[in-house]
């Protein structure tokens, strides 16, 4: 039985088999992937689509692209300003700049410094990201919660 189990895993496709045709896709359409807010716009942060489905596929993608690079925190700010983020994906911002500064498997709030960072660089205060991240995702976005960078996928 033991054995069965461990052929069984070995024989589950790597996110590379998984992801990498269609990473190679939005590379060569965009010039890198794109981030969860543009890929998927006006889909609240905690929206259910996150965690099952197309929005739960595309994070493994995502990551599995990010994981690829080796990002500089200069390389990590000016992705983000590519991609205009709206007020309420802070948090998940955050986490991308500083990923050392968050377990991933206690993921908590970004701090005060984490927000006045953020601010500085024309991402928005945690003033912004509360009014817009606290809302029924239903009702999302808020009007100046929006991105110059959306993408009408068709």
């Amino acid at each position: 039985m033991g054995d069965a189990n461990a052929t069984a895993k070995n024989t589950m496709p790597s996110d590379e088999e998984l992801y990498g045709s269609k990473i190679a896709e939005l590379v060569e359409r965009y010039g890198e992937v794109p981030p969860l807010w543009a890929y998927y716009p006006r889909i609240h942060p905690v929206d259910i689509h996150w965690r099952m489905g197309g929005g739960e596929d595309y994070k493994y993608l995502f990551s599995t692209w990010e994981k690829r690079r080796d990002w500089s925190i200069e390389d990590r700010i000016a992705y983000v300003q590519r991609w205009d983020p709206p007020f309420s994906w802070l948090e998940y911002v955050a986490w991308f700049l500083w990923p050392d500064d968050f377990d991933a498997h206690d993921v908590v709030e970004p701090s005060e410094l984490h927000f006045a960072r953020m601010e500085a660089l024309g991402f928005g205060s945690r003033k912004d990201w509360e009014r817009c991240f606290n809302i029924d995702p239903d009702k999302y976005p808020v009007a100046d919660d929006t991105s110059s960078r959306w993408l009408d996928r068709k």
